[in-house]
């Protein structure tokens, strides 16, 4: 992604169908019963609550129109065929963007923006744009980021041996369409750095092919200054994709090595340790491992990997703080020290680079600072994000509201960006809010966010926060929008999908839940076992078994935990029963016991061994 303000961190939330699925035959028949009731009265309390909280907020109103609205205006307007108004907002955008020292902004964000990978209409559309608009390299390069955005929307972010074969091949094909669209705009308009960003993006998937190098290095020979062409590269040299870490340390050595002193491609060194973390991270697995074994781990790859000179060079990258924009060092920076906290087992060393920032950047990682008020607010996220992946979520809570006090001093170039940045510290409180169980402020920092910054990758958050409030019909409200806003906003359809669930709606459950099980996101073994549950309450154990059987990831540990491995062989194992398929059920009871210690599954499984006992001995 070209480098941009960071939306809020990545947030988790508790997921119903696991909890469900190994109480699921005790007493199914309770699952469903009267959840629908008092919703009028529920929503109503819950609605002034929300209300109060977010009159406290005092959100400004705006009086901008943000790069994500014009973004907005330009899918409707495609959608309407109304291409003159596309042309006219992406040459405006496009006319008013800028090469600064680390992104090409507002055009990068605005492009990103458009794409629509729900509507089966919308490639037709852009297929009709390009068409009348021959000479224009904008159409071209609005079609080949939708290929790009829908084959990783088919592929999903499972590595390549847990990905369905099928969507791998659609991944490879999107992706051909996308290079052959973004080939034909260079061809058109070389001036645009966007396209060359793009084509990198693309071939990345790959890994570090000759055309990949080939591509950069015209890249860099047309925008030798861009930096987001050089984190891609470095990027695709690491040894997930197919390159070594000798070849990470060559590039960042060759660019940043023989860089101007203060030049932003400097940079890269603080680039490569992230990449590096992330690396040892990976390769020292934390399924079923001791947290303390993790690092020892993680600290044992990084000692093989780590040249001694890194972290200088890493504290000489720092120093371009005092040296560059301070507000465009922060939005480089950002992303990069949240991406080194989230290294599982890597803490050690993300503290350490964190603390480096904040003494580059001027400020304080103390919970409690002794001179309150002179930080950057970005270094307030970071230190508020490594206390909220260490659990302690009310000094998340504190550090992020600290940060709501230090982005009031800084410098912005424009409204827009302060505008944005507020936004974001917004989503994080939301997100502290979440973990808290303080689901009526969580919906209130959500909706500020959104009022603000336009930011609707997280308004999931909202629909969910009503579903936890037990306000169904508001969830659904709420969830709706959020597709309506964001069509491949997976979660929003889950959550919709379990709140139809739980307000007595189950076939326009079984539309939203079939529809995220048939997909690559996270949700999907969640989804696949609530489907199987609606089926269970309706006592057609047949179907039941037929989703169970359809979703053969249940069943894969690379892509399901233990305890979902032993709900998905366990409610199997019931509709086998249930069927009258005894040899079946007991190989699948016994699996589930393998996974998990499901009570229920030691019941079934005595009483599956006692009755084909019995039935041998009939015979």
């Amino acid at each position: 992604m070209d480098i941009s303000h960071v939306s809020a961190r990545h947030r988790s939330f508790p997921i119903a169908g696991v909890a469900i699925g190994v109480a699921a035959f005790v007493a199914v028949s309770w699952i469903y019963l009267g959840r629908g009731r008092d919703q009028n009265s529920a929503s109503a309390g819950v609605a002034n609550t929300i209300n109060q909280e977010t009159a406290k907020l005092n959100v400004k109103r705006r009086t901008i129109e943000l790069t994500s609205e014009k973004a907005t205006r330009v899918r409707n307007a495609i959608k309407h065929a109304d291409y003159s108004t596309t042309n006219s907002i992406a040459a405006e955008v496009l006319a008013n963007s800028h090469l600064q020292n680390w992104r090409f902004y507002p055009f990068s964000d605005f492009i990103q923006g458009i794409t629509d990978v729900s509507d089966p209409a919308f490639e037709a559309h852009l297929n009709e744009w390009v068409a009348q608009n021959k000479s224009d390299a904008i159409p071209l390069l609005v079609r080949a980021q939708y290929y790009y955005a829908l084959g990783w929307f088919k592929r999903g972010d499972h590595f390549v041996k847990d990905t369905q074969a099928d969507d791998l091949a659609a991944f490879k094909d999107y992706m051909t369409k996308a290079l052959a669209d973004v080939d034909a705009a260079i061809r058109l308009n070389d001036r645009n750095p966007f396209g060359y960003y793009l084509k990198l993006r693309v071939l990345h998937g790959s890994g570090p092919s000759e055309k990949f190098k080939s591509a950069f290095d015209e890249a860099i020979a047309k925008y030798p200054d861009y930096y987001s062409l050089y984190d891609i590269a470095l990027g695709t040299l690491d040894p997930r994709w197919g390159g070594t870490i000798g070849e990470m340390y060559a590039f960042v050595d060759q660019y940043a090595g023989h860089a101007a002193q203060f030049s932003s491609l400097k940079l890269l060194y603080l680039s490569l340790y992230r990449d590096l973390l992330n690396f040892a991270s990976v390769v020292c697995p934390s399924n079923g491992r001791d947290t303390d074994q993790l690092a020892q781990c993680v600290a044992s790859v990084m000692q093989r990997i780590v040249k001694p000179r890194l972290e200088d060079q890493v504290v000489t990258a720092l120093q371009l703080y005092d040296h560059s924009d301070n507000y465009q060092f922060g939005v480089v920076v950002e992303p990069i020290l949240f991406d080194m906290l989230k290294a599982a087992g890597g803490d050690v060393y993300s503290g350490t680079i964190l603390q480096l920032a904040a003494t580059a950047m001027h400020s304080d990682t103390q919970l409690k600072e002794d001179k309150p008020g002179g930080n950057n607010y970005v270094i307030d996220k970071a230190v508020s994000e490594s206390w909220y992946l260490k659990g302690f979520y009310d000094n998340a809570l504190r550090k992020d509201q600290e940060a709501l006090d230090d982005v009031v001093a800084a410098a912005f170039p424009s409204d827009e960006e302060k505008d944005l940045a507020v936004a974001g510290i917004y989503e994080n409180i939301g997100g502290d809010y979440n973990k808290l169980n303080q689901y009526a402020d969580m919906i209130a920092y959500e909706k500020a966010a959104i009022a603000l910054g336009n930011d609707t990758e997280d308004q999931h958050f909202i629909c969910y926060g009503y579903y936890r409030l037990k306000a169904y019909n508001d969830a659904v409200r709420e969830c709706t929008k959020t597709i309506d806003d964001q069509p491949a906003n997976v979660q929003a359809r889950y959550w919709r999908g379990v709140a139809y669930r739980d307000s007595d709606q189950p076939d326009a459950a079984l539309r939203d839940l079939t529809a995220v099980a048939d997909s690559e996101s996270d949700y999907r073994t969640d989804a696949a076992i609530d489907i199987s549950m609606i089926y269970f309450n309706r006592d057609d154990n047949r179907s039941a078994l037929g989703v169970l059987n359809k979703y053969r990831y249940l069943y894969d540990p690379n892509t399901n935990s233990r305890d979902g491995m032993a709900v998905s062989y366990n409610n199997r194992c019931y509709a086998f029963m249930q069927l009258g398929e005894l040899k079946e059920a007991l190989d699948d009871c016994t699996a589930s016991l393998k996974y998990g210690s499901i009570p229920d599954a030691f019941r079934k499984q005595q009483e599956l061994i006692r009755r084909l006992n019995a039935h041998e001995v009939g015979l």
